[in-house]
C-alpha cells in the first residue's frame, strides 16, 4: 500500500511541477485575405431559433417565415439534426430514420433534405438561413460506433460508464468524421452554423480510451478520477461534489485547451468548404458570469475562444431557467441577465458578437411566455449594452415585433 501511494505521490508532484511546460498548442490565425475587406458588415442580428415549426406544409412554411421577417427577425436557425425524442418537421417527407440529419449527406442517415427548401424560402423573404447542429450527441452514431463513445466516472460506484453526454472528441476518427459533417452543411448553401451546447464535456466525463492515452502521452503519467474530487455526497439519490482538488483544474485547462483546438479546425474546415458562412457558438450563462465553473461545469471558457474565428456567442440567458436553477424571482433573474450582457460584452470585446439568447416560451409547461415578461428581459438586455437578441421558440406564434423595434 505505501509503495502505491508514493507511485501515485511522486508523478503528481512532478506534474504540478512541470505543468506549464506541457505540451501546448496556441491557435494562430492568418490575416484576412484582402478581398474579404469588401464584404458588407452585417448589421445588428435580430433571430428566431426555431426548436419546431408550427407549419405543417411548405405552403404554411412559407407564411410563417414571411411572418417572421415582417417582425424584425433577420436571421431564422432552424434545427438539422433527429435524435431520439425529438419531434420531427411537421413538413418533413416520412421516414424509416429514426435518427438523422436533415440536409443533403453522404456519410449521415438522411430523414428528409428539408434545409434546402427553407433556405430557398427564407432567402425569397430576406431573411438568412443557419442550420443548428449537434456535435457529441449523434444518436446513430452512438447506437453503431460504439468505440467512439465517451466514458464518465461514476461518482458513487467509482467506476466508468458511457457519458450521458455523448462521443469522444479525442478520438480522432469521430473528429474526422464531424468536421466532415459541417463541410457538408457548409456547402448546402445555408447561411452560418450554430453549434449545439453539447460541445462540453461535465466535470466528471473525457475519460474515453482516447483522452486517457492522449493525457498519459502529455504528462508522463495515468489520469485518476480518485485524484480529482473531493468531499463526494449524495442528495436526493443524487452525487455531487463539494470541491476539486488542484489536479482537477489542471486537467479541465488541459482538457478546454483540447476542445478550443478542435473547435477552431472544425471552424476552419467549415468555413474553407464555403469562405461566407457565418458561425455562432452556444454558450452557457454560467461560463459568462461565473468562469470558473464554466470551466468545471462544461469545459467551456471564453478566454480560450476569442482567438478562434467565432461570429457570434450565443449566450442561453434563458430568464425562467436560471429563477428555477438559482432560485430567483423575476427580478433577480432580469438582473442576473444584465449582468451577463456587461461581462459578456468585457469578455469577448465586441459588441457585435455577443448574440444573447432568451427563452420565449417555458421548458417546463410548453406555454408561451407572456409579451411583457418577455419585453422586461429584452429591456434588460438593452440596458446593458446594444448587443444582437434571438429569442428560442417551439411552435408558438411569438410575434416580438413590438419590443423588437425598440432594440
Amino acid at each position: 500500500m505505501i509503495m502505491y501511494r508514493s507511485q501515485i505521490f511522486i508523478p503528481f508532484i512532478i506534474f504540478l511541477l512541470f505543468s506549464c511546460s506541457a505540451p501546448t498548442q496556441q491557435i494562430k490565425h492568418e490575416a484576412t485575405p484582402l478581398e474579404n475587406l469588401s464584404v458588407k458588415k452585417d448589421k445588428k442580428v435580430i433571430a428566431a431559433q426555431v426548436l419546431l415549426f408550427k407549419s405543417s406544409t411548405y405552403e404554411e412554411l412559407e407564411k410563417e417565415m414571411a411572418a417572421m421577417k415582417a417582425s424584425g427577425v433577420n436571421i431564422v436557425i432552424v434545427r438539422v439534426f433527429h435524435n431520439k425524442g425529438d419531434r420531427y418537421h411537421g413538413f418533413a417527407s416520412q421516414s424509416k430514420q429514426q435518427t438523422g440529419v436533415y440536409f443533403k449527406s453522404s456519410i449521415a442517415p438522411v430523414i428528409d433534405d428539408v434545409l434546402t427548401r427553407i433556405i430557398d424560402i427564407g432567402h425569397r423573404h430576406g431573411l438568412l438561413v443557419y442550420a443548428w447542429m449537434t456535435t457529441r450527441r449523434m444518436d446513430w452514431k452512438w447506437s453503431d460506433t460504439s468505440k467512439w463513445r465517451d466514458s464518465a466516472y461514476d461518482l458513487k460506484t467509482k467506476n466508468f460508464t458511457y457519458s450521458k453526454g455523448g462521443l469522444d472528441l479525442f478520438n480522432q476518427d469521430f473528429q474526422d468524421y464531424l468536421i466532415s459533417v459541417y463541410r457538408e452543411i457548409a456547402v448546402s448553401g445555408v447561411d452560418g452554423i450554430l453549434i449545439q451546447d453539447d460541445l462540453v464535456y461535465r466535470h466528471t466525463e473525457g475519460f474515453g480510451d482516447a483522452a486517457r492515452l492522449s493525457y498519459n502521452n502529455s504528462f508522463g503519467f495515468a489520469l485518476r478520477p480518485e485524484n480529482l474530487y473531493k468531499d463526494i455526497y449524495e442528495k436526493d439519490g443524487k452525487q455531487y461534489v463539494r470541491n476539486y482538488t488542484l489536479l482537477f483544474w489542471k486537467w479541465v485547462e488541459w482538457r478546454n485547451q483540447h476542445i478550443a483546438l478542435f473547435l477552431d479546425n472544425l471552424i476552419r474546415e467549415a468555413k474553407k468548404a464555403s469562405p461566407n458562412l457565418k458561425v455562432a457558438l452556444n454558450l452557457y450563462y454560467e461560463t459568462v458570469i461565473n468562469p470558473k465553473n464554466g470551466l468545471a461545469w462544461f469545459s467551456q471558457d471564453i478566454s480560450s475562444l476569442r482567438n478562434i474565428d467565432i461570429d457570434y456567442f450565443a449566450v442561453m440567458a434563458y430568464h425562467r431557467q436560471m429563477m428555477k436553477e438559482k432560485r430567483l424571482n423575476l427580478d433577480g433573474a432580469l438582473n442576473m441577465i444584465s449582468d451577463i450582457t456587461r461581462i459578456g460584452l468585457d469578455a469577448i470585446g465586441n459588441k457585435d458578437k455577443l448574440l444573447m439568447k432568451v427563452q420565449s416560451i417555458d421548458w417546463d409547461n410548453r406555454e408561451a411566455i407572456p409579451s411583457d415578461e418577455l419585453k422586461m428581459v429584452f429591456e434588460a438586455i438593452k440596458r446593458a449594452g446594444g448587443v444582437s437578441l434571438a429569442y428560442v421558440q417551439n411552435g408558438n406564434s411569438v410575434s416580438p415585433k413590438n419590443f423588437l423595434d425598440k432594440m
